[in-house]
């Protein structure tokens, strides 16, 4: 993940935030949960949870709503990997794997600001539109 193709996720998820009336912070990290990019919204915590949100989301290769459906019934796994993730992890709908063309993991994007599905739903879409370089 280079910083052109994050700031370009980051200005593509604020944008899509501001279509649905949100003020949403929008992180991006590498492939291994390293931050490369971030753009602050209203909140002093958005920048904790959309970098927790996108390393969650790296980690595993999946949206970070999907992985806490798959773990609905394994409490403790899910809570254990606030500690065992390097940078910590925010268990909650928001973060979504950025695939290049042949399907590797080249980073995720977390977004915070809204409720769980609206940060869900910017960072699908935000992820839908980018095109790898």
């Amino acid at each position: 993940m280079d910083t052109d193709s994050a700031m370009e996720l980051i200005a593509n998820g604020r944008r899509i935030g501001r279509e649905r009336g949100l003020d949403v912070t929008v992180a991006v990290v590498d492939a291994a949960g390293h931050p490369v990019a971030l753009a602050r919204g209203k909140n002093w915590h958005g920048p904790y949870l959309a970098f927790g949100k996108a390393r969650l989301a790296a980690a595993f290769r999946k949206p970070t709503g999907d992985l806490l459906e798959q773990w609905a019934d394994r409490p403790l796994f899910a809570a254990s990997l606030t500690s065992v993730l390097p940078g910590g992890v925010t268990l909650n709908p928001g973060g979504h794997p950025l695939l290049d063309a042949d399907g590797a993991c080249a980073g995720a994007i977390g977004v915070g600001g809204g409720r769980p599905d609206e940060d869900a739903e910017v960072a699908r879409l935000t992820a839908e539109i980018w095109t790898p370089r």
